[in-house]
């Protein structure tokens, strides 16, 4: 049995777990130092390699690596050819360039697969979709992006470009959007601090306050409904996805065409389905609304 699976009381004295700081519920200025020492910085450096590649950035460099991290080219060398021999890296071929490995897609999809959140929501998702026969979606949101982790085309038109991993900005998402909508100012601006908020149409806000004000409007109607707000001719209605805790999980959505009969009626069944199928998902995670 591996070690990880033994409790800390069994573990070699070498190997056994250190004594974490206990929590009293009141802050001290010495948190963030107890918690940073234990940080493994080689680890963190090995998937920062990994966090160095992207949908549009499939290969990267020795050079680009020792740039980026700011580490010696010794150093890097030692991560890429420790990720590369573990598989979540290879290398391209005739040439001292790197792709992510097989090893990485696997992490993936364990992941995807470990997520309860899929199991109970696919069914509804697809039920969705072929009832309204329009392109439904799910996300989860990671910082200020929105992580697709279901993607389900019409089965009667051309197959979206949106694929399981895709990526997207949250203040610029509908699904990112809906995944915000419990955050107050403060948590918007810590979160957004750093960031550039990128414009993908005049809809699109590029400060915390505007965002906030959309928030605002949205959250009170429940739900996110935009008109060619990031590709010209495509609607979307997204809705919040709930846990037990009452946080927000994911959020889904419908997007098509906006010339689409159907979308003639967004706000109107578009959105009462949309809406339905989020709450019987949240329900279904056995989220229970106040006074419900």
């Amino acid at each position: 049995m591996p070690a990880g699976d033994l409790p800390p009381e069994s573990l070699p004295e070498n190997l056994a777990a250190p004594e974490l700081p206990v929590d009293d519920g009141q802050s001290s200025d010495t948190d963030s130092d107890d918690s940073e020492r234990y940080i493994v910085p080689a680890l963190r450096r090995g998937l920062s390699v990994l966090r160095l590649f992207s949908r549009t950035r499939r290969v990267v460099t020795l050079p680009e690596i020792v740039r980026e991290l700011g580490v010696p080219r010794a150093t890097a060398f030692r991560l890429a050819h420790t990720l590369e021999a573990d598989g979540y890296l290879q290398r391209t071929p005739h040439s001292n360039s790197f792709q992510l490995g097989l090893n990485v897609l696997s992490l993936g999809f364990e992941y995807l697969g470990s997520l309860d959140l899929l199991d109970i929501a696919r069914p509804s998702l697809e039920d969705l979709r072929d009832r309204l026969d329009l392109s439904v979606h799910m996300g989860v949101r990671d910082g200020t992006d929105v992580v697709y982790v279901v993607s389900l085309p019409s089965q009667h038109r051309l197959r979206s470009n949106v694929s399981v991993g895709t990526r997207s900005p949250a203040h610029a998402n509908s699904i990112g959007r809906a995944t915000l909508f419990d955050l107050s100012l403060d948590e918007l601006r810590a979160l957004y601090r750093g960031v550039r908020m990128v414009p993908y149409s005049e809809q699109t806000p590029t400060t915390v306050d505007a965002l906030y004000q959309r928030l605002a409007e949205e959250r009170q109607q429940g739900y996110v409904s935009w008109r060619s707000a990031i590709i010209p001719g495509i609607a979307t209605v997204s809705a919040p996805v709930r846990d037990a805790e009452g946080r927000i999980a994911a959020a889904l959505n419908i997007s098509d065409y906006e010339s689409l009969p159907i979308m003639q009626e967004q706000n109107g069944r578009v959105k009462d389905e949309v809406l339905r199928t989020a709450a019987f998902v949240s329900q279904n995670l056995g989220y229970r609304p106040r006074g419900g």
